[in-house]
């Protein structure tokens, strides 16, 4: 009998598919805005300057807490000189292309927003530095590719677990370099991290093969940001519960004292605005400014020797300030210390010698030279 051995095909070689990938529009168009932002602030007396850093939505606690929440958005597109605008426009060039081609627009820019936000919340509630920048969303999609990779760390095989090492060890460099060097803002740092990771997590595309019309198989993403509308929905809520109460905290901080305390000092609300700055210096002990505007409402009540106190005070944890100098020696002269007032005056023009008050000043100390013994 014989027998005939049919041969065996052979086994089907791997056929590799293209991941569906989106054009990065609105990365560009994110550049293009801090870029607009930054040649206007430099326009406008440059952007190193608090008061126009103030003047364009830079994070200001006290200003957020009175009620301008919008700067927790705004500060994400502006940048403290050129450097950091560099900086964090090569990083967002590096991450932002990659996390908006594997993730599509809507879900890229759903993500940027959110973690910047929850990176300038992070900063308003522990943070007291006038701060701004891009840096918490930047970090945000660092996490959501260090959750894309962890995801998908089998697919990708030994490359991708290598790029998710090599993601690690950047996010680590990074962190570090925060709490080492001084005015980097890790707070907004590290809450973007922290928030990119869950959301890269839950919008996370889904990998399946599927045939079209032809019979031809490719791969589809099958999550959208409509159909992981609850994970958004739950990063929102977490959002605004953590604004709200950090400023319910911040509300009881000194600044945000001596600011409702000016305000009241502008409408005469004198007893308001001394019971505000007498929480303040209670708060911060350290606050020239609080002492200051004390000595202020003190001594516009004619509170004078309390004043006097409230003014040393301010000049004994800052010395150079000229304004506690000069309002000091016109408590002196209301105290009758000609002599104390004349020190105080001359200490001013050392410290303002071509101010606009500085003529007034000279007529002072010649008129109370008179007085001197």
């Amino acid at each position: 009998m014989t027998h005939s051995i049919q041969p065996v095909p052979p086994a089907p070689r791997p056929r590799s598919l293209p991941l569906p990938l989106s054009q990065p529009r609105v990365t560009f168009a994110l550049l293009i805005i801090n870029l607009t932002v930054w040649l206007a602030m430099t326009l406008a007396g440059g952007s190193t300057d608090p008061d126009v850093l103030i003047r364009f939505g830079a994070k200001a606690n006290p200003l957020i807490a009175d009620g301008q929440v919008w700067r927790l958005l705004a500060s994400m597109f502006l940048h403290i000189g050129l450097t950091h605008l560099l900086f964090n426009s090569y990083a967002l060039f590096v991450f932002g292309i990659e996390v908006e081609r594997l993730y599509g627009s809507t879900r890229f820019l759903t993500i940027y927003l959110l973690a910047g936000l929850w990176g300038s919340v992070a900063s308003f509630a522990l943070g007291p530095a006038l701060s701004a920048g891009a840096s918490g969303a930047i970090f945000g999609l660092l996490g959501t590719m260090l959750a894309f990779f962890r995801r998908n760390r089998e697919k990708f095989g030994k490359w991708g677990r290598q790029r998710l090492l090599n993601l690690v060890v950047i996010a680590g460099l990074n962190l570090a370099l925060g709490f080492t060097v001084p005015g980097i803002d890790n707070l907004a740092h590290l809450a973007g991290l922290l928030s990119g990771v869950a959301l890269g997590w839950v919008l996370a595309p889904h990998y399946q093969v599927a045939w079209d019309n032809q019979g031809e198989p490719q791969i589809i993403d099958q999550i959208s940001l409509w159909t992981r509308w609850w994970g958004v929905a739950l990063a929102l809520v977490l959002l605004v519960a953590g604004t709200l109460g950090a400023m319910a905290v911040q509300r009881q901080s000194a600044p945000v004292l001596i600011l409702r305390a000016q305000r009241a000092l502008e409408n005469r609300q004198l007893d308001t605005a001394e019971e505000l700055l007498r929480q303040a210096v209670v708060r911060d002990p350290a606050s020239a400014e609080a002492y200051f505007y004390l000595g202020v409402a003190l001594s516009t009540q004619e509170q004078l020797v309390e004043a006097s106190h409230a003014f040393q005070n301010a000049l004994r944890l800052e010395p150079n300030l000229a304004e506690a100098r000069w309002n000091l020696a016109l408590t002196y002269i209301g105290l009758d210390r000609p002599a104390d007032a004349i020190a105080e005056f001359e200490a001013f023009l050392a410290l303002r010698p071509d101010s606009p008050e500085a003529d007034q000043a000279h007529a002072f100390v010649a008129e109370l030279e008179k007085l001197l013994p």
